[in-house]
């Protein structure tokens, strides 16, 4: 009965173990998915299904092999003894599964929601992803915008022909872009380290205290005129506006301002007030001088026809004679002066009328001990349309108002420059005398205003220079030297610089 038994043993015991080795297996392909996905309950609920079958396998197959050993070496009581605990094992093993199998819904719901979740993270975070880099982008965007808003700004700043300034609450100085560096003459380093203030640079009390108040009362201040004085002492006419910035939260609060340079402004109106009153001067010359020229004319005769025979009134009549002619000269003056006694016009070698000018001072008694420096134009004939003669008066009368700035002067020199100036030509007549004082410098071309003291000036040599000088289409300038002196500068337009032909 042992050989035909013997195929069944082998067949169970050989069943045993590949039952054993089939849920091992199993337990492994389950750890494996397990460690894929370590948030798929379907996953954990494999594990713990295998590794319950796996414990029943080997309780099993341990139970049957140790069996069959124990029937084929005639120990069938020992297995009688132990078969109760192997079917317990058993019974325990298979009841695990069981209970594991029926949680086999609620283990498949709670999947389905944790599955469902990430769905909806996944979406999330897709959603998040895009959101993030759609905020990327506007950041970047913004940046690049900023960026090129800020470079803008900045070179706003930086290139700006008027001043623009920034100060602090106590309006200190905190940034000045290069055309306030130039206006003020000072470095930005120094301005910043010295902890210079606007109210350094108002030259005048009373304008620092109405533009102090204004932004006080206001916080803001709109084209209020005012001097500054730069690092070179130098008054400069301005037209400041700004206002108070408070910006943004947390800010401290700050004054922006702009500065506006209207000083070539002012002294361009003054010319045109200065030639509007000499033209209604003018009129008002000529008229004048016409009607007081002839009641002159016949004084002057009678006189002279007196003075012909001998009288006890001779030496009057030699007064008379000598006061009309002063007044018929300051006619020919205000005539001069009105332009109705102009010449001919013509192409003049401007080079070679100064060296006429300055050959007929050498030899002049007030010029003999005074220094005349002659600086021409690379030495190139410029040619001007006009008057020579009346050319010369004006450069004449102007070498001789230089002679009397410095005759206290025993190291005085005048200097006779010309220059060249696109199409227009200077002659500057500079001299190192006092210069002119400010209170005067408005009115130097007035008729008849002279610093000179009674009887050695008529006050109409400039007035008259101004008219000449107007009249060739032409300007004249005066302004104190930066060190002594004054300076008179005539422009006028050239013709041809190479020949006297148009």
């Amino acid at each position: 009965m042992i050989a035909p038994y013997l195929p069944m043993v082998v067949i169970d015991v050989l069943g045993s173990l590949a039952m054993v080795v089939l849920s091992l297996l199993c337990c492994y392909k389950a750890k494996i998915l397990r460690e894929t996905d370590q948030d798929n309950a379907l996953f954990l609920y494999l594990v713990w299904i295998s590794t319950g079958f796996m414990i029943f396998a080997v309780s099993r197959a341990f139970g049957h092999i140790l069996r069959q050993f124990l029937i084929l070496t005639a120990h069938t009581d020992t297995w009688q003894v132990i078969a109760a605990f192997s079917g317990s094992v058993n019974t325990v093993s298979f009841m695990l599964v069981s209970l594991i199998t029926l949680f086999f819904n609620q283990i498949w719901q709670i999947n389905e929601k944790i599955l469902t979740s990430r769905k909806k993270l996944e979406a999330a975070h897709g959603q998040l992803l895009s959101l993030n880099q759609n905020l990327e982008q506007k950041v970047v965007e913004r940046t690049e915008m900023l960026t090129s808003s800020e470079h803008k700004a900045r070179r706003i700043f930086e290139y700006s022909l008027d001043t623009i300034l920034v100060t602090d609450a106590h309006l200190k100085i905190q940034e000045i872009n290069k055309a306030g560096v130039t206006l003020t003459g000072y470095k930005k380093e120094q301005m910043l380290e010295q902890n210079m203030g606007l109210m350094d640079f108002i030259t005048h009390t009373p304008d620092w205290e109405r533009l102090s108040q204004q932004l006080n009362t206001n916080e803001y201040v709109l084209n209020e005129e005012c001097d500054i004085l730069n690092a070179d002492n130098m008054e400069i006419r301005v037209l400041i506006s700004g206002g108070v910035d408070y910006g943004a939260f947390g800010c401290a609060k700050t004054f922006h301002f702009i500065i506006k340079d209207i000083n070539e402004k002012k002294q361009m109106e003054q010319q045109i007030a200065q030639a509007d009153k000499l033209a209604a001067l003018g009129e008002l010359s000529a008229g004048v001088a016409h009607e007081i020229n002839n009641p002159l004319g016949i004084i002057l005769g009678y006189t002279q026809l007196m003075l012909k025979e001998p009288s006890e009134f001779e030496e009057d009549l030699k007064t008379i004679e000598k006061h009309v002619k002063n007044c018929r000269e300051v006619v020919s003056n205000l005539l001069s002066f009105s332009r109705k006694g102009s010449g001919e016009m013509e192409n003049v070698d401007i080079h070679k009328m100064l060296g006429g000018v300055v050959n007929f001072l050498k030899n002049h008694s007030d010029f003999r001990k005074v220094q005349i420096q002659l600086n021409l134009w690379k030495n190139e004939c410029l040619w001007v349309k006009g008057n020579a003669q009346e050319l010369a008066q004006v450069v004449l009368n102007l070498m001789i108002n230089a002679c009397h700035a410095i005759k206290d002067n025993p190291d005085g020199f005048i200097e006779l420059v010309t220059q060249k100036e696109d199409a227009h030509m200077l002659i500057h007549v500079r001299d190192n005398g006092p210069g002119i004082s400010k209170q005067h410098m408005p009115r130097i071309f007035d008729p008849f205003f002279t610093t000179k003291p009674v009887g050695q000036g008529t006050g109409l040599g400039l007035s008259v220079g101004y008219g000449i000088i107007r009249h060739h289409q032409g300007d004249i300038m005066a302004a104190n030297r930066q060190s002594q002196g004054a300076q008179f500068t005539i422009r006028l337009p050239l013709v041809n610089t190479n020949s006297n032909e148009e």
